[in-house]
């Protein structure tokens, strides 16, 4: 199998436009959700380790 043969599934025809934005738009949104969650996931830390640290007397 040659690489024009392994690639050619990506023109997709006259769909091509459909399919690629469709493709692009939801890695952009897997990508959003997945920085959204990290970032709250590591404001959720900090701020139960604040609420609960103990303070040294």
């Amino acid at each position: 199998m040659t690489i024009v043969e392994y690639f050619s599934f990506l023109p997709y025809g006259k769909y091509a436009f459909y399919v690629w934005s469709a493709y692009g738009i939801a890695f952009i949104t897997v990508a959003t959700l997945f920085i959204r969650a990290r970032s709250n996931h590591k404001q959720t830390l900090i701020n139960l380790n604040s609420k609960y640290s103990r303070q040294d007397d």
